[in-house]
Parts: C-alpha cells; sequence; structure tokens
C-alpha cells in the first residue's frame, strides 16, 4: 500500500509520520543447519509458535502503517505461510508486504535492494524474524523522533538489553563492546568480538575522549538487532558499496568515518524481555525463558496462533486440551504440550517442548527435549537436549545424545545410538556451506561414512568445517545446541573461565591428573552452589525488607536459578529459613500470619512435585525444632501452608508418616505438634468420602 500522507495539526505544522518496519529474514549466517537448509529459520517454532510471529506481535503494539519482509532464501515457503496467514486478511493491525530479493548475499545487500526500489519513504524499524520481546516500543519511537530534533545528524537508535557476565541469553560465540556517552547515551565506538581466540586490546581514536567527561566500555549489552533508522540509512548503505555487515561494517563504519558526520544513540533497557535467537544455544535458552515466563505477558496461554488453547499449571506445565496422557506417564516441571499428541505409559517428559500432533510411545525419556509438529517417537527411546523437527520418526530402542538436530521427514532407527551434536538430514551436504565437507577426492568415502542406512530413506551426516581462514569452527561449536565446554580444544591463551573450572591438570600420571581434576571440579561446583545461595539469601532479605511484590521477588529470584544453572532445592534451603526468621518471636501467632499470608506464595512459585513438597515439610520441620518460637506455631503454619496450596494433603501425609529413626528429639517434639492438624485432615477426607457416597446413593 502507499506510504500515507503527513498530516497538518491546527498550527500547520507537520505532523510526525508513522514509521515503517523491515523483516530480515535471512540472517546470512549458517546457524540451524541442516534444518535451515530446508525450512526458513523464521518459521521454525518456539513454543510451538513460528517465530516471526512473535516479531509481528511486537510491531502490531505501535503505529506502522507497512511491514516489509526482506526474504532471500525460501521465498516460496514465506509466500505460502503468510497467504494462509492472519496477517494478511483486511482485518489484520499491519499491513504485510514480502518483498523478495533472491540476489542478495548480505544484510547490506538487502537494505541496498530496498534502497533501489525505493520502498523506504520514513524512518523505520530494523530487526529480524527471530525477535521475541514484551518492550513497550512506542516510548522507544517517542525518544528516536525527540532526538532527532536535537541532533539533526542522528540516523540510529539501537535498542540494547542490560546483562550480567553470566546471564543466560548472552551468547557464547560473540559479544560486542559498546562504547557510549552515558549522558547523552550516544554510541561513539563499536567493535564485534568473537568468543575465540580471545582478544586481547582494542584501538581506539584518541578522539572519541575529546569534550566528553565520561566515556563508559560496555561489554553486558545483549544486541537483540532491533534498531529504529533514520530514512537516510538506506542510501548510506547505497553509498558504501563494502558495507554488508549491519554491526561490523555499518556501525562500524559511522562511528569511525571522519567524512559522514552521522551520529549513533544507544536505549538501554533492564526490565523488559528482549532477546534474538541468532543460534541454537539462544533457541533453547529463550524457549526455556518463555516456559518461566520471562517474557510475560508473552507466555503459551496467551494462544497467539488462532487455534490454540494452552492452559498453564504448576511447575511451568502448559498443556493443550486435546492431549492424551496415559496414567503412569510422569511430566516434570517446564514442559509444553502441543494438541493431538499422545504420550504412552512410563514415559518420562522434563524440560521440554512437544509440538502438535506428535505421538510419544511407551518407555521414552525426554530432556531438554524439542518436538516440532507430527513427530513420532517410538518405544524405549531416549532424547536428550536436541531438536527433532517436523515429521521426523525415531523408531524403537533409539538413544539420541545432547547437542543433535534432526531435519525435516529424517526416520532414525530401530536400535540405533545417535552421538552427541550430531545434524541429520534426508539431504546430502553442500560443498559451498560452513558446515563443508572435505576434499572433492574424499567427497565418496565421506559421504558412505556419513549416510545412516535401514528399512528407510538414507540419512546423511553433516559436519561443522571451515575454509575461511576468518571463522573460527570453534564459535560455531560454541553458539551450536547444548555444547559442552570441555569438548572444545583450547589454544594457548584461550583459556576460559569454563576451561579452568574443568580442573585440567598437566600431571603425567593419568590417575592422578583424573583425580585431581575431579577434585578440581567438585570443588569448582560446590563453590558456585555456595555462590548462588548466598545470592538467592541476599535477594530474598532485599525483598522481604523493601516489602517486595511476590512476582518481582519471583523473577528476581527465578533469574538467579537460570543465569547460575541453580536449583530449586537450593532455593528452598536458603528461602524456608530467611522467611521463618522474619516471624517475631514475642508475637508469634499473629506475625507468622502477616508474614506467611505475603510470602507463602512464593515458597509455592519455588515448589512443584511431591517430592518438593516432602522437601519443604523436611526443612520446615528441622528450622523450627532449632527455634523454641517457630516449634509453638509449627501446626499453624503448616495449615497456612494448606491453605495457600502451597502443600497438599498427600505429601503431608507421607511426610507425617515416614521413617523417624533420623530425627532427633526436638524434631520429634515438632512432629508431634503437627498431629492434631493431621487428625483434621483425615476427619475431613472422611467426610467427604461419606458426602460423595451419600450423593452417588440419590
Amino acid at each position: 500500500m502507499p506510504p500515507k500522507q503527513k498530516k497538518v495539526n491546527n498550527e500547520n505544522e507537520e505532523a510526525e509520520e508513522p514509521f515503517q518496519a523491515v523483516i530480515l529474514t535471512d540472517s546470512f549466517e549458517d546457524q540451524f543447519l541442516p534444518i535451515s537448509h530446508e525450512l526458513p529459520r523464521c518459521l521454525m517454532p518456539l513454543c510451538n509458535i513460528p517465530l516471526i510471529e512473535y516479531t509481528l506481535e511486537l510491531l502490531a503494539t505501535v503505529d506502522i502503517f507497512e511491514v516489509l519482509i526482506v526474504c532471500t532464501t525460501h521465498i516460496d515457503a514465506i509466500k505460502s505461510y503468510f497467504e494462509n496467514s492472519d496477517w494478511m486478511k483486511p482485518t489484520s493491525r499491519l499491513s504485510v508486504k514480502i518483498v523478495p530479493t533472491p540476489e542478495c548475499m548480505s544484510v547490506g545487500d538487502a537494505i541496498r535492494e530496498l534502497d533501489a526500489r525505493q520502498l523506504i519513504s520514513s524512518d523505520f524499524i530494523l530487526t529480524s524474524g527471530e525477535l521475541i520481546s514484551n518492550i513497550k516500543l512506542d516510548k522507544v519511537l517517542e525518544e528516536h523522533r525527540a532526538r532527532k530534533k536535537t541532533d539533526k545528524n542522528s540516523i540510529m537508535t539501537m535498542v540494547l538489553k542490560e546483562a550480567s557476565r553470566t546471564h543466560t541469553a548472552r551468547a557464547k560465540d560473540a559479544n560486542s563492546v559498546f562504547v557510549l556517552d552515558p549522558i547523552t547515551q550516544q554510541c561513539v565506538y563499536y567493535e564485534s568480538v568473537v568468543s575465540l581466540p580471545r582478544k586481547h586490546r582494542m584501538e581506539i581514536s584518541p578522539e572519541i575522549f575529546e569534550n566528553r567527561p565520561q566515556i563508559e566500555f560496555r561489554n553486558d549489552l545483549v544486541d537483540p538487532y532491533l534498531d529504529i533508522c533514520s530514512v537516510e540509512v538506506p542510501a548510506l548503505f547505497t553509498e558504501n558499496f563494502d558495507w554488508q555487515r549491519l554491526r561490523a561494517d555499518f556501525v562500524h563504519g559511522i562511528l569511525t568515518s571522519d567524512i559522514l558526520g552521522k551520529t549513533i544513540y544507544t536505549k538501554l533497557v533492564a526490565e523488559p524481555y528482549v532477546a534474538r535467537v541468532q543460534n541454537e544455544q539462544l533457541y533453547s535458552t529463550i524457549s526455556n525463558h518463555m516456559l518461566n515466563r520471562w517474557a510475560f505477558p508473552i507466555v503459551p496461554e496467551t494462544n497467539l496462533k488462532s487455534g490454540d488453547d494452552y492452559e498453564f499449571t504448576r511447575g511451568n506445565i502448559y498443556k493443550s486440551m486435546n492431549v492424551v496422557l496415559s496414567r503412569s506417564c510422569i511430566i516434570d516441571e517446564n514442559v509444553q504440550i502441543g494438541s493431538n499428541t499422545v504420550i504412552g505409559e512410563n514415559t518420562r517428559i522434563g524440560n521440554s517442548i512437544i509440538g502438535n500432533n506428535c505421538t510419544i510411545g511407551d518407555n521414552v525419556v525426554l530432556e531438554g527435549a524439542f518436538l516440532w509438529d507430527n513427530v513420532t517417537i517410538s518405544d524405549n527411546c531416549t532424547v536428550k537436549k536436541s531438536i527433532i523437527a517436523h515429521h521426523a520418526n525415531i523408531l524403537e530402542n533409539t538413544k539420541i545424545a545432547q547437542g543433535c538436530l534432526i531435519s525435516l521427514n529424517v526416520t532414525i532407527g530401530p536400535n540405533a545410538t545417535i552421538p552427541k551434536y550430531s545434524r541429520l538430514s534426508l539431504l546430502p551436504q553442500p560443498k559451498n556451506s560452513t558446515f563443508d565437507e572435505s576434499s572433492d577426492e574424499e567427497d565418496d568415502e565421506e559421504e558412505r561414512q556419513h549416510v545412516l542406512t535401514g528399512d528407510h530413506e538414507p540419512v546423511y551426516s553433516w559436519t561443522i568445517r571451515s575454509d575461511d581462514d576468518e571463522v573460527d569452527v570453534r564459535n560455531i561449536k560454541l553458539g551450536s545446541l547444548s555444547f559442552d565446554m570441555a569438548d572444545l580444544v583450547l589454544d594457548d591463551g584461550d583459556v576460559t573461565d569454563s576451561a579452568s573450572e574443568v580442573g585440567e591438570s598437566d600431571s603425567d600420571d593419568d590417575d592422578i591428573g583424573s583425580i585431581n581434576g575431579s577434585w578440581a571440579l567438585e570443588t569448582s561446583m560446590a563453590k558456585k552452589t555456595d555462590e548462588f545461595k548466598k545470592e538467592i539469601s541476599q535477594t530474598i532479605e532485599r525483598s522481604i525488607d523493601e516489602n517486595h511484590t511476590v512476582y518481582t521477588a519471583a523473577l528476581e529470584v527465578t533469574g538467579l536459578r537460570m543465569s547460575s544453572n541453580g536449583s530449586y532445592t537450593d532455593i528452598r534451603e536458603v528461602m524456608i529459613p530467611i522467611i521463618f526468621d522474619h516471624i517475631d518471636r514475642n508475637n508469634s501467632i499473629s506475625s507468622m500470619k502477616t508474614v506467611l499470608t505475603k510470602w507463602a506464595p512464593l515458597i509455592g512459585k519455588m515448589t512443584h512435585s511431591a517430592e518438593d513438597q516432602l522437601h519443604v515439610l523436611q526443612l520446615l520441620q528441622k528450622h523450627s525444632a532449632a527455634h523454641e518460637h517457630l516449634s509453638k506455631i509449627f501446626s499453624g503454619a503448616l495449615q497456612l501452608l494448606y491453605n495457600t496450596d502451597v502443600l497438599e494433603e498427600d505429601a503431608i501425609q507421607k511426610w507425617f508418616s515416614s521413617d523417624l529413626s533420623k530425627a532427633n528429639a526436638a524434631e520429634l517434639k515438632v512432629r508431634e505438634k503437627a498431629a492434631k492438624f493431621i487428625e483434621w485432615l483425615q476427619e475431613a477426607e472422611e467426610e467427604s468420602e461419606e458426602d460423595s457416597d451419600e450423593s452417588d446413593e440419590e
């Protein structure tokens, strides 16, 4: 549709024209291969929603008159998707236009093509089809417009997310260094830094320090590639035909140019969720964030896609209405199950996302697995931390190790063992990708070695290699799915924190080296756990002292757990004593009601399974036995935790009837105080059964 005309207000001043938006569906990087060789990355499902839907939902919250979807590869697939999409209907909140650019080889080429076709007529939002965010974008747009009035040379505002060094949303393969003026938030220098080989110095012109009292060097920022651009940006790309990459070429070039005189600013955000699925590692991480509700209100039960009907239940479990679960299957925390999926007997699923129309057999174990639509997992299979793409079929007794990518329509098994980091496809590996095969003389031999055969189509294995001296394959591995740093070969000077943590030994004695390595690993893990518990303790103490909401406190605690890879067990061990220590010993009953009415829901958010509830009861029993004033109110605390649904009747009954041989005298005394409450539970259950019997007779 043609751009809208600028409106004129009563004072005869031009009003601001609505923004356009440009979504680049191609990153021009080799990630997610071989899946991305057959399916566009923007249509890959994250929590069973195509990635580009999250980007469009964000854009639909602001005043945008046109969205240009620029696609270079998989053009027909993207066109077909949108032809059947609600975004193309007359009632759509956005005007979407597909812009095919099949000849483009880079981001720079795509933007130059937009300029050549004169499709950009106003300031625009530039992003990728892999953006997930709940940011209020209208405020960012207002700041960009206001800044242009004070700085006529301003051409871009980059939205950046503040994140600590250990934050899980940070990519492991590369990061960026931003040099900022903290007063104006102007970016005065930028440099992209890969993880390996380690870089030890940067060369910066001393001119950036002129007339600036302060300068900040920031490497704690996540860059989701969400930019607000001036209408001049495409023309600048055209004038500088060698600019191919958005950051390393365009931003770096603008900031180091003595001729152009253009300025770039940043918008730093801390609270909103902003992330981009730029590689397989972040695909897994962001999926986990979504299940843990970091991007609220963008959560599975929002049901962004028409026809979805997910419901949210305890333990971050999201289940569609049309799901068939066997009685003996176990669904652990952080699980999403799509519609028309069937799960068999004695199957265990945890930290996994299962698509629509999947069939999972008996005695299957899924841990950290991503199953897309129409996947079949037969009996006695194990899948760990891997992606299984649409219509794949895993036959009986097959084991898939961590970090694997199984592409579309692949059949594996039966009785197969797929080693970790495998990449399997029905298509042979092309010779011109980062995942390149070896020399021509070895092609036939390589293909013979890398084909899985059986009573199904041949399956080709893709390998990670590179002939480009500028591309360190180790960085590609770091960005892959569930890569273990212990498997990475490091050069001299490349020792990382993760490498040192595995306890490398220079000893010639293998046995001594092994012992030292194990000891170092255990010591490192114990140290990490202690640090994690200390941070949790400080967070909970601060939340109580400053009277934060339970939602805010839970968000902080969950963030710490995920960034530190901590456990709910460690959290409860710290949380329960702290909360109960805030009960006033001089007015214990009244104070107990006040404290637990406010903070019991926080305990509930960290307590999911029946085993978790037993752990809460054991901690409460032990802590109350050590404090006389808590021992006196133990029964009341138990009832309040029951009334707030932190503890369930079955768990309380199981705890009360558990073995007492290891309990000391004080703990036995505490247990006795719960007897009346247990008796009340039993009487209530008997009355309920009698009422049910009478109802049946009637």
